[in-house]
């Protein structure tokens, strides 16, 4: 049982994709204490994968990270829209792709702490890719690759984005129960 009870919050910083809110928590013998917590705005990450179990990932520079990286096609659930329809703008911005048959295989909480948010994972299959290379707003590089190297390279850290670790190893299960 909580023994804390939410005596106060208020909104300290309210930015585009996130908020930071404060929390004065008190007991039942009268003691506080002070949490701040980060509540991220939805997102989507998407894994288009082929008949032949081949998925599409994207490499892009991360600044935060100081390096490229290997990830999932992902974004922001925007304001009046589903994380479907985020899903299917995701995968259209940044790489171009359509896909005819989309399935939503989990909905993880990023954290349970300082910081809130959920992501919305995506299979997406039936793919239409564009003949012509894609160019997108964003410094990404469309990468095509067999399921199982991305399972390799998710277990020798070259993948370590967690949503993206979290769908390409759930994909894999899936193929070996003979679900997808």
């Amino acid at each position: 049982m909580n023994q804390w009870k939410i005596a106060s919050q208020k909104l300290v910083f309210k930015g585009e994709l996130f908020d930071v809110k404060e929390i004065n928590f008190v007991d039942k013998s009268g003691k506080k204490k002070i949490h701040h917590v980060v509540e991220r705005d939805p997102i989507v990450s998407i894994f288009p994968l082929t008949d032949s179990y081949e998925i599409y990932l994207v490499s892009q520079y991360r600044y935060m990270l100081k390096r490229t990286t290997i990830e999932a096609v992902a974004g922001y659930v925007e304001k009046k829209e589903t994380s479907l329809s985020a899903a299917k703008r995701e995968l259209m911005e940044e790489t171009g792709i359509e896909a005819m048959q989309w399935e939503e295989i989990s909905r993880v909480e990023m954290a349970a702490s300082v910081f809130k948010g959920k992501m919305h994972l995506f299979l997406a299959k039936e793919l239409e890719i564009p003949v012509i290379p894609y160019e997108n707003e964003e410094e990404i590089t469309l990468v095509k690759i067999p399921l199982s190297d991305a399972v390799k390279k998710v277990m020798d850290g070259a993948i370590n984005h967690s949503a993206s670790m979290i769908g390409i190893l759930m994909l894999d299960m899936l193929r070996i129960q003979k679900k997808l």
